[in-house]
């Protein structure tokens, strides 16, 4: 069964509705999806109705961004239990964090000339409940012309080295996998060929990760070449890991498009899937 296993909606930095992703899939022949908006889940039912009345296997899911020393590593987290006492008090201190990071963002953006308030970043979300991401506070940057595009602008002020960055209050990535597992859900490293790590030390954290309870490795991904997908499979391999994959598509038209790259997991993975 062809799956989409990273998909992202308005309930975090993308522009697709819960109801636009079926009908995108449905094209591509995506069977099994998982939305995994960033530190959140809030709109896991609401994207869950619409895929069953399209009758596609719907995976609830959300992409933690944690940070290893300076390096941001992301963790694709599934099927945890959401009424498990450690995994809500972890969402709701990403909640929390997200501001207090937030505030520290727009202090060093004002030291540097650029005048935004947190309120201006908060109206950029769609919905007043998820956490405030920092392409939020791009995306008000571009707005009031400090940037052309919300990209430009983080990659101007944000950007790891750059005047406003900043990953205060980030969960390490043991940490992220260890509560994933304790709540029963299955954890998988993000795209690993984007990490800013060489090849020992990216191997040396899947195996710290494992250790923690790490289930897959993300081998098949939008932009990793045909080389990089080989080399991660086999990684993944090696470690007694499920091969994920995902297009991290954020909006209805772009490079990233739902089911692309095509990917078939397991059948494994896929009856773990179905069983969420």
């Amino acid at each position: 069964m062809r799956a989409d296993l990273h998909i992202h909606t308005y309930y975090s930095d993308g522009a697709l509705a819960p109801r636009d992703v079926p009908a995108l899939a449905m094209r591509k022949g995506v069977e099994i999806l998982a939305v995994t908006d960033h530190d959140t889940m809030l709109g896991i039912d609401e994207t869950e109705k619409f895929c069953r009345a399209a009758g596609i296997t719907f995976v609830s899911g959300c992409e933690i961004s944690a940070y290893s020393g300076d390096v941001k590593v992301h963790v694709l987290c599934y099927c945890p239990d959401r009424e498990n006492g450690d995994f809500r008090a972890f969402k709701d201190e990403l909640y929390e964090n997200s501001f207090l990071r937030s505030e520290i963002i727009i202090a060093k953006l004002n030291a540097v000339g650029v005048n935004l308030t947190l309120r201006d970043a908060e109206t950029e979300r769609f919905c007043g409940e998820t956490p405030l991401h920092v392409m939020h506070i791009a995306a008000a940057g571009a707005k009031r012309g400090y940037a052309r595009t919300a990209g430009e602008f983080f990659m101007k002020y944000l950007a790891y080295g750059k005047p406003a960055f900043c990953n205060a209050y980030r969960p390490s990535p043991e940490r992220t996998v260890e509560i994933i597992a304790a709540a029963g859900g299955f954890s998988s490293l993000a795209h690993p060929a984007r990490l800013d790590m060489n090849a020992e030390d990216v191997r040396a954290l899947i195996g710290r990760l494992k250790s923690c309870g790490l289930c897959g490795i993300e081998a098949v991904y939008s932009t990793h070449t045909v080389r990089e997908t080989a080399y991660y499979k086999e990684l993944a391999k090696s470690f007694g890991l499920e091969v994920t994959g995902g297009s991290d598509t954020h909006y209805p038209v772009g490079k990233r498009e739902i089911g692309i790259p095509a990917f078939y997991p397991s059948e494994k993975l896929s009856q773990r899937l179905k069983n969420c």
